[in-house]
């Protein structure tokens, strides 16, 4: 069993899924195993299933009281070392389970046999360590996932790079010889941009992802001029949930990218942010430019890098979705009001 908590991390996961609904389930299902067995087992005497509800009875009632104080002194628990904090609930499982046996005794029998009273705790205790073995596994295996998804998501992550770097460098050294303060000012975004595409915190709050997008913005539009034109439509009152970094900025690119430069004509993309069902509802549309297909696998690349980042983040709760409605090419995503840094 020391094995087992070898790891700090480990340990401190452990106490949380312990009290968790999993973990209840885990604990019944235990007991409703040992009752059984103990019920049908050879040489007892009496009816199998009269032992089985008297014996289900007393081992769920230790169980769940025993879970019960135990999620009660959480906090004072977890503020604990990790050999400490499994001796303290293994002694709370003890405790109840001996006053448990003792009451039971004296209310059905009228008199106490301390006999039976350690067969109970002894029979608990190699309950109650099984059920730890369990979870103790089942938190290594949580613990193995998120470490699988952040090694994931740091891949993702660290494939995010800007595609119009080149094109946005030649815009500064244009404006270097025409409009020098414009030279900065889009040297500054660039400047912000690339942060934000090296930055280890992987969330940011929505208000300051829209912020990002409107310095991309300026900068094409320094590129572009008056060739296309961005209308915002902002109604929602979570601008301090979280979202993942450069998420509705890869999708404004790509709206300028297969909606505004091969277009010969001035167009015009439209972003509309609202709550809906507890959910924030991110929508990006552009024109389509039916004359040049060729290059948009570039989109399916970042929007299938989108989609994975947000679900690894948010899992079924956030989606991104898009569609063609009437020559428009629309992006929808959806993620979840309750996420908070």
């Amino acid at each position: 069993m020391a094995a087992r908590f070898k790891s700090p991390d480990l340990t401190s996961a452990l106490l949380p899924i312990m009290v968790t609904e999993r973990g209840v389930l885990a604990m019944l299902v235990i007991a409703q195993l040992l009752a059984t067995l103990l019920a049908f087992a050879p040489m007892s005497v009496g009816s199998a299933w009269e032992r089985l509800g008297l014996i289900s009875l007393f081992i769920h009632l230790v169980s769940t009281t025993s879970l019960a104080v135990v999620y009660g002194l959480k906090t004072q628990l977890s503020k604990l070392s990790s050999h400490s904090e499994i001796l303290i609930i293994l002694a709370i499982f003890q405790t109840n389970t001996l006053i448990l046996s003792l009451l039971s005794q004296h209310y059905i029998a009228g008199q106490i046999d301390w006999t039976i009273a350690t067969q109970h705790c002894v029979l608990g205790l190699g309950m109650q360590l099984f059920f730890i073995y369990l979870m103790s596994i089942y938190a290594e295996r949580v613990e193995t996932i998120k470490t699988l998804s952040k090694v994931e998501l740091d891949a993702l992550h660290a494939r995010i790079r800007p595609h119009f770097l080149n094109n946005s460098l030649n815009t500064i050294a244009e404006l270097t010889h025409v409009d020098p303060q414009a030279a900065e000012q889009a040297t500054l975004n660039l400047a912000r941009l690339s942060q934000a595409a090296m930055r280890t915190q992987q969330l940011t709050t929505l208000e300051d992802e829209i912020n990002l997008s409107k310095q991309y913005l300026a900068i094409e539009a320094w590129r572009f001029g008056d060739k296309f034109e961005v209308i915002w439509q902002i109604d929602s009152y979570n601008l301090a949930s979280q979202v993942p970094v450069l998420s509705i900025q890869p999708l404004l690119e790509n709206a300028v990218n297969y909606g505004v430069e091969p277009s010969g004509n001035k167009s015009q993309i439209k972003v509309f942010i609202l709550d809906s069902a507890e959910q924030i509802v991110i929508k990006i549309t552009n024109p389509i430019n039916h004359h040049d297909c060729s290059s948009h696998s570039g989109q399916g690349i970042a929007l299938s890098n989108i989609k994975a980042r947000i679900e690894l983040h948010f899992g079924n709760s956030a989606s991104l979705q898009t569609t063609i409605e009437q020559d428009k090419f629309v992006a929808e995503l959806r993620i979840p009001t309750g996420a908070k840094a």
